[in-house]
Formats: structure tokens, sequence, C-alpha cells
């Protein structure tokens, strides 16, 4: 999976070249005056209106008087006297005066209250926006977002290189990201264009989320479905279609069309494989797993091994509800931790699930050195392993000064210790990977299941110890540093991303000259 770097910032525009320009920052005031300027002050105008007219008529009136002055001033036979304006009287001023500071202070608390409808209508739109770019940045952890180049909005790019057949591309490679009044993300799948695989014998019968972090669950699981879909429409059923016209199988094609094939197995009995929606597909699929097994049953083997038909479906259900509890575990951990990622492998065996939990590490000073660590958990009917690189075994939990970057151990765990194995065998590969770094580079370092030590001057360690926790709800994972000079001194240094630990690391190597 290779993720894009999620630009919050407006495009200002795109050269010819594809190049993308964003506006220059602009500081507090300049963006307030800015806010400020964009609001609309029309509707509060309204109420002037009159005044502007008696202000018209007014003018029009001062016209007339001037065009009369001029009048008089050209003839020399009529004079005009002059007159003084008569001074107001006390509470005349006061009655005036009265009158502009009302109308000034109404002005004023329109102008308020359209603030305040301002000011609650931005509040407003800031927080649906932080709830959709919240949502989709957590998405982006896992999935591929792309922001459009033609307007304002992402996509989600499920489409796969490494495909059987990419020249054929499916239809639900690029999922739109939508948001609807509230803020929340929203993916548009049609139920119609998805599929899932489906075989079965000729003749045979056939909530709204509470929060953000339940939505965004949810469009995980649907976007794994739609990935799921794409993979049996991809990969499956075009694989399927060419291994049947190749020559020498064991059956005949009796029947095509579109998502669909019918063959003839010999003896009048015949299958299909088809690609249907699959909005509801589990009963359905459990259904069908049944009737094949029956049918492989009846005419496959003797009759005498049908008393193992209901025991062989019923073990393969345990197991999917068991797998179930797995994934959730596994999920967990993985949404709490940033830096690991889940992929789910097909076993082709409806009683064996698997799936790896990887991690990318940044970018290393050893050549060529190892940039990704996996644990891969296999479940088997109802028994979990768990099998991860460089991790120590037995003998390596007491103190060394290596490990083997490519070393894979083994253990076997039951599900309510499963998030806990993980996180330390995470933990542990991280130990690993700073142990080569700062081998690199010279240092004296040692290490033992779940911390690295370095030496500062002799009888002086200083050391970094992982901290493991699957209730943590911030990150699972905290770091303490701890120093050892005749006595122990212990410092919180809390949840801490692979870049930050690989700087605290060197400024400790530095430390230690």
């Amino acid at each position: 999976i290779s993720l894009d770097r999620l630009p919050i910032k407006r495009l200002e525009s795109i050269e010819e070249n594809g190049a993308e320009r964003f506006p220059s920052d602009v500081g507090y005031d300049d963006k307030r005056v800015s806010l400020i300027r964009r609001i609309d002050f029309a509707w509060a105008l309204w109420k002037w209106k009159g005044m502007v007219e008696n202000l018209q008529l007014a003018h029009q009136e001062l016209s007339v008087i001037i065009d009369l002055i001029d009048t008089v001033q050209a003839n020399d036979a009529v004079t005009v006297a002059g007159m003084t304006r008569p001074k107001p009287l006390p509470n005349e001023i006061l009655s005036d005066l009265a009158v502009s500071t009302a109308t000034k202070l109404q002005g004023y608390r329109n102008l308020g209250n359209y603030f305040k409808q301002s000011a609650k209508a931005l509040e407003q739109k800031i927080n649906r926006e932080a709830r959709f770019y919240g949502a989709l940045i957590r998405l982006q952890r896992n999935w591929k977002v792309k922001r459009q180049r033609s307007n304002e909005g992402f996509t989600i790019d499920l489409s796969d290189s490494s495909l059987h057949d990419p020249t054929r591309p499916s239809t639900l490679s690029t999922i739109r990201v939508d948001h609807d009044s509230a803020g929340m993300l929203a993916i548009n799948v049609p139920q119609d264009s998805w599929y899932s695989l489906r075989f079965g014998f000729v003749g045979t019968s056939e909530k709204q989320s509470a929060s953000d972090d339940e939505y965004v669950k949810e469009t995980h699981s649907l976007l794994r479905e739609v990935h799921k879909s794409i993979f049996a429409e991809q990969v499956l059923f075009d694989m399927l279609n060419r291994e049947a016209f190749n020559e020498g199988v064991g059956f005949n094609i009796s029947g095509i069309r579109e998502n669909f094939m019918e063959m003839s197995i010999g003896q009048g009995a015949s299958l299909f494989v088809s690609l249907h929606p699959s909005g509801k597909p589990n009963r359905a699929s459990y259904e069908i797993y049944l009737q094949q097994i029956f049918h492989e049953h009846a005419f496959g083997k003797a009759k005498d091994q049908n008393s193992g038909l209901l025991d062989h479906f019923c073990l393969s259900l345990t197991h999917r509800i068991f797998s179930n509890r797995v994934l959730e575990h596994l999920e967990s951990v993985v949404c709490k931790v940033p830096y690991l990622h889940l992929i789910s492998h097909p076993t082709w065996n409806s009683r064996t699930s698997s799936w790896t939990v990887f991690m990318t590490v940044p970018p290393s000073i050893i050549p060529q050195g190892k940039m990704q660590f996996r644990t891969k958990v296999v479940v088997k009917d109802e028994c979990i392993s768990v099998e991860a690189e460089c991790t120590p075994n037995v003998v390596g939990l007491l103190k060394s000064s290596s490990c083997n970057l490519f070393a894979m151990n083994k253990y076997e765990c039951g599900v309510a210790d499963l998030p806990v194995i993980i996180l330390q065998q995470v933990a542990s590969q991280i130990v690993c990977w700073l142990l080569e770094e700062a081998r690199t580079v010279g240092t004296k370092a040692s290490r033992d299941f779940l911390s690295l030590s370095l030496e500062i001057v002799e009888g002086e360690r200083v050391s970094l110890v992982a901290q493991v926790n699957p209730e943590d709800a911030k990150g699972c994972i905290s770091w303490w540093l701890v120093m050892e000079n005749g006595e122990e001194r212990r410092k919180l240094l809390g949840h801490l991303s692979l870049d930050v630990l690989y700087s605290v690391l060197m400024d400790l190597i530095n430390l230690c000259g």
C-alpha cells in the first residue's frame, strides 16, 4: 500500500506541467481582515433605503432653490435681504442628539447581531471540516487517498499493479469521497457494481454509526470489501476463465455468459462459477459451501464417509467465528498504533486464516538496511500461532549486543493474550532496529527483549525501555528513559513516532561521544 501525503492547503493554480502552486502564508491580522471583508452587509443596509430616498428628494429641492437664487442674482431689479438662521433651543439640540445617538446604537446592535450569526455559522463550518478531514486523515493511514485536480475533492485509489491482469482495470478502482451536511465522511459505492465469487451445482436451490470512530471503522470495512471484490473480479474469476480453456483439464465448458461460466465434470454433473452482487454474502456463501462439500462427499467419496460432512462444516463455521474475534483484536491494535498496518491473506482453506502486521521504519543510515518488519498471525481451527521477524527466542531474552534482522521466531498464544503478544513483538522489532542503527555508528549498545542500553562512560548506562498496554487508546506502546549510575532514575517519554525515536537515539549517541 502506498500513501500520498494529504495537502490541506487550497490550490492557487496548476501549471501546464502539472505543478501545483499554493498561496503564500498569510498573517493573523491579514487573515482576519480578509474574513471580515467577505462578510455580506447587504441585508443590514436595506433599513437605510428610506433615508437615502429622502436625501435624494432634499437634493432635488435644494437644486430648485439654487436655480432660484441664480435667477435672482442675474436680475438687477430684484434684491434679496439677508436672513440669519434662528439659534436652536437647548431642548431641540438634545432631541436631535438623542435621535442621532439612538439611530447609531440601533445600527451597532444590528451589526453585532450579524457578527454573532456569522461567527456561529463559521464555527459550524469549521467543525464540519474538522470532522471530515479528521476521518479522511485516519483513512489515509491504510488507504491511498488522492486529491482531485479538476475540483476540490478526494478519491481513494484501490488499484493494484500486482493483480493478475493489470490491463483490465476494475470499475471500482477509484472511490469518490464526499461528506454530508453534518461533516460526516461518506463513500458512495453502488451495491450492484461490486461482486464476490460464488460457485454451486446446477439445479440446486439457492445502522447508522453512533460515533466518528465507529463510522471510520465501518468505512474501513466497506473499503476492504470493495478491495476483495476487485480481487475476485480481476484475479479469481479471470484466472478460472483462463484455466478453463486450457487443454488437459478434467472438465468441459458447457455454457458461458457475462460473469457466469458453466462446466460439465462428467456423468451428467455440472457446476458453475459466477460473480454476483455481494451486499450480504455471508449466509449465501456458507449455504453454497455446504452444497459444495455435500456433493464432494456424495459423488467424489465413498458413502461411508458421509458422516464427516456436518463435522467439517461446523468446524469451518466455528473457525470463522473464532477468526472474526482474532481479527477484531488485530484491528484494535493496528488502529491505535499509527505506524502499524494490517494485511489479510487468502489461504484457500475454510479452516485456516492468515494476517500480517507490518511496520515500515524511516530511511536508514545502514546501506541496504531493513525497511519493513513483519509479524504473521495464522489461525488453524481455534489455534493461534504468531511468527515474527527480528524477535528473540528463549536464548535471545538475555542481553545481547547484536540481533539478526531476518530471524524468524514462532509462538503460540490464546486469543486473550494476542494483543499483548503483537505489541511485544512490534516493540522488540523497534528495539532491534535501533540497536543496528547504534552499532553502525560504532556505539557500544546491547538489548534485551524490550529495551536498548547504551554505555555513556564506564559504570553509567542509559536505556530506552518500551512499555506495552493494549488498553491504552493513545498509542499502546510508550517509552521510558532510564539512567543507571549507581541508582536508577526513570523519565516517561510517552508515545513516540518512529522518527522521534530515531532522533532520541541520535541524541543519546551524541551524549555517549
